[in-house]
Formats: structure tokens, C-alpha cells, sequence
């Protein structure tokens, strides 16, 4: 009997316990702050409503630590064929539920864009590079931001 009721208080401290610690990881995601590995693998959504591809990897500015470019993967099938993308941070939004960023860009656009193969990134903080993404998407530099070559 004595055995029974050990065994009940473990059970009930051990669901306790479990539930304290849901609710602690429950807490830090709804703290506000953005996460990379939240933002990799997220949606991106063109202006025709269709899915353009996911986040691969962000690409930060090492000097001030802000976020250069987001790398879609866009194309291909189950990872072969595919294009990575360095889209400008700027250049996105999030969508109201923020489970996908939003992008004004269709499909055909983003095919037209300059783009990488996935195993041979390019130089993004060479000046041509830096010039020729900055002016598909017809946004400006942002300020402070000069290419280095």
C-alpha cells in the first residue's frame, strides 16, 4: 500500500514537473525577440500569393552585427536543380501571423533575380556583387553600408 502512494506522489510530482517546463519554454518564445533558427526555414511568400522557397541562412554584417541578406532557396526538387537567393533583409516583411515572410516579388521575377549555386556562394561583400543585388531589387544601400571592393 505504502508502495502505491510512493509510486502516485512520483507520478504526480514528475507531471508537475513536466508541465513547469512546458510552460517555461512556452514563456521564452513569446518573449519577442526573433530567433535565426526561426527564421531559417521559414516561408517566403510572393506578391502572387505563392510560396517562393524557405530561408537557408542569413548573412550578417560582421562590424555591426545587422542582418545583410536572408539566402532563399527557390526552384529545383527535393534539393536538386534548386537556387539560392541573397534577398536584402530589407527587401522582406512578415506576415501578420509571422509564420512566413512576404516578399514583392512572383515567381518569374525571382527567376530573373541574380542567384548562386548552393556550393559555390559568391563574394556578398564584393562591390559588384553588393551593386548587382541592390539594384535587381531596386532598393538603396543602407546607410554606412559600402561594398569593399
Amino acid at each position: 500500500m505504502l508502495y502505491g502512494r510512493l509510486v502516485g506522489v512520483l507520478l504526480f510530482v514528475s507531471l508537475l514537473v513536466s508541465f513547469h517546463q512546458v510552460e517555461v519554454v512556452q514563456a521564452r518564445d513569446k518573449s519577442g525577440v526573433l530567433k535565426a533558427s526561426q527564421l531559417i526555414g521559414m516561408k517566403v511568400e510572393g506578391t502572387d500569393g505563392k510560396t517562393l522557397g524557405d530561408i537557408k541562412d542569413l548573412v550578417v554584417d560582421p562590424d555591426d552585427g545587422s542582418i545583410d541578406y536572408a539566402v532563399l532557396d527557390f526552384g529545383g526538387l527535393a534539393g536538386i536543380g534548386d537556387k539560392y537567393f541573397a534577398v536584402p533583409w530589407q527587401t522582406l516583411q512578415f506576415a501578420h501571423d509571422k509564420k512566413k515572410l512576404l516578399i514583392d516579388l512572383t515567381k518569374k521575377e525571382l527567376k530573373d533575380a541574380p542567384g548562386f549555386d548552393k556550393k559555390n556562394w559568391p563574394d556578398l561583400s564584393g562591390r559588384q556583387q553588393v551593386l548587382t543585388i541592390y539594384q535587381y531589387y531596386d532598393i538603396p544601400m543602407p546607410e554606412g553600408k559600402t561594398p569593399d571592393r
